[in-house]
């Protein structure tokens, strides 16, 4: 049966993008990520706005908003009924940039983002993954690249979840060191699932190693 499909395996999420029980699915581009891309214009110089990644796209409705805004973007996610959706999504020109396969294990060149989207992806994560996702995240952006997108201050009630939110005081915990917390302020267009409790910030990648 589904409900005995833990949320670390494909299928548990392949399932709900196929039968569209997706309550965390925004259904379109976040009012703080188009600011972004606003702020972010630099001209007519395209090339200079960077690579992109989106780990555990889902349907990916701000992969053509990144590109319409110049980046080069690649999306990937784990689950097969999310990238079926995803492509279909997207269109045939972009299909061939969403990766069916796992974030953490997929052949990326180390240092080779300038940008890494986090959208409803490290809360799908159980809490004890949350060391691994920030090691794979600073393995991956360039110095000076940032981790920017939606994060869930809730503390996590494991039986309950996911979402799997940060108690406060524990994102800053876990990123310290690695990332220099460069914005951070309260979402007003959340989907039921997160409201009042999601945060946009931008974390700068620092040159520690670890």
């Amino acid at each position: 049966m589904l409900d005995d499909i833990p949320p670390s395996h494909p299928e548990f999420w392949s399932s709900r993008y196929l039968s569209a029980n997706t309550p965390w699915d925004f259904d379109g581009v976040p009012a703080d990520l188009k600011e972004f891309l606003k702020r972010k214009d630099i001209g007519s110089n395209p090339q200079a706005r960077g690579k992109v990644l989106i780990p555990g796209c889902g349907l990916g409705h701000e992969i053509k908003a990144f590109m319409q805004a110049g980046y080069d973007v690649t999306a990937i996610d784990f689950a097969p009924g999310a990238v079926e959706r995803a492509r279909r999504l997207n269109g045939t020109a972009l299909a061939s940039r969403i990766i069916l396969g796992d974030f953490f294990s997929h052949d990326f060149a180390p240092n080779s983002f300038d940008y890494i989207y986090e959208r409803a992806f490290l809360c799908a994560l159980l809490p004890e993954r949350r060391e691994v996702y920030r090691a794979r995240m600073a393995s991956l952006l360039k110095y000076q690249g940032s981790l920017l997108g939606y994060f869930y201050y809730q503390k996590p009630v494991i039986s309950e979840g996911p979402p799997y939110g940060f108690a406060w005081g524990t994102a800053d915990e876990l990123f310290a060191r690695w990332f220099l917390l460069v914005k951070d302020s309260p979402v007003s267009d959340s989907v039921p699932m997160f409201a009042g409790r999601e945060r946009w910030q931008e974390w700068r990648r620092t040159s520690f190693k670890g």
